[in-house]
């Protein structure tokens, strides 16, 4: 049994690792419907910004875990981000953002009659913040463990360059491949020039000879290249939020990151 004050360290510890990442989603799930009628309008936005070209699914059952999404019906939002479901039957379902690297769902109780207070169901798209920059180009640096102890790797972190981690390029919208490499033996890469936009990155990384990770260093990162953004390239530190979730923080190396050091 863990003693009160290791219980209480790890506890901090805990929440300073979750507390930390740019990147966090919920994982509790707690039945609410929204209740509509049997026509509604949903709209996606990205940071108020309507969102062309998500497909949007209505469904029976979220199609997560061990169970399989029995669809209904998939509306493609159009270019003010809107996307119209009509003459649905009454009954609950599952209404969601249909995406490969960040999808989204909620409960909805379709009535025979409206509610009087119908209005639009809205999704924030791809809910996270997107790192922005003018270049696609830096390093990668992933958590790892030390000798030190957990608790110590969990208080003080400390990082070291992401080595022959897969990474790809996609178009935010349709997922479609822009380019792939793997990081360079100092966890940096470079990308072609980009046309303004928003991307995602996937990190993949591999196991690293004689490092070990504490979270691996594996999901997707929304990019934004912008021209007129503060940052020229990434330095992104690499966590994991709640839930499995990859977390990351680009930020300015301040700290070594020899993670032999104790």
């Amino acid at each position: 049994m863990i003693g009160a004050d290791r219980r209480s360290a790890f506890v901090v510890a805990l929440f300073f690792v979750l507390s930390r990442s740019q990147h966090t989603e919920a994982c509790t799930y707690s039945s609410n419907p929204t209740k509509v009628g049997r026509t509604f309008l949903v709209e996606v936005l990205d940071r108020g910004r309507p969102v062309g070209g998500l497909q949007i699914e209505l469904s029976t059952n979220p199609g997560t875990g061990n169970t399989t999404s029995h669809k209904v019906s998939i509306v493609t939002t159009d270019t003010n981000g809107l996307a119209r479901f009509a003459a649905i039957r009454p009954r609950l379902y599952y209404l969601g953002i249909k995406h490969a690297a960040f999808p989204s769902s909620i409960e909805i109780n379709v009535l025979r009659v409206a509610p009087k207070e119908t209005g639009k169901i809205i999704f924030d798209w791809p809910g996270v913040k997107p790192v922005s920059v003018q270049y696609l180009s830096g390093s990668l640096k992933g958590y790892a463990r030390t000798e030190r102890g957990f608790g110590q790797d969990l208080l003080h972190p400390l990082y070291r360059p992401v080595v022959d981690a897969k990474l790809t390029l996609s178009k935010a919208i349709s997922n479609e491949v822009v380019e792939s490499l793997t990081t360079r033996d100092s966890g940096t890469f470079t990308f072609g020039p980009l046309p303004v936009g928003l991307y995602l990155l996937r990190v993949e990384s591999a196991n690293d000879g004689d490092i070990r990770w504490v979270y691996p260093a594996n999901g997707y990162i929304p990019i934004e290249i912008d021209t007129t953004a503060k940052l020229t390239g990434v330095n992104l530190f690499l966590d994991q939020a709640i839930c499995g979730e990859l977390g990351y923080e680009n930020r300015e190396e301040k700290t070594p990151i020899d993670a032999t050091t104790k």
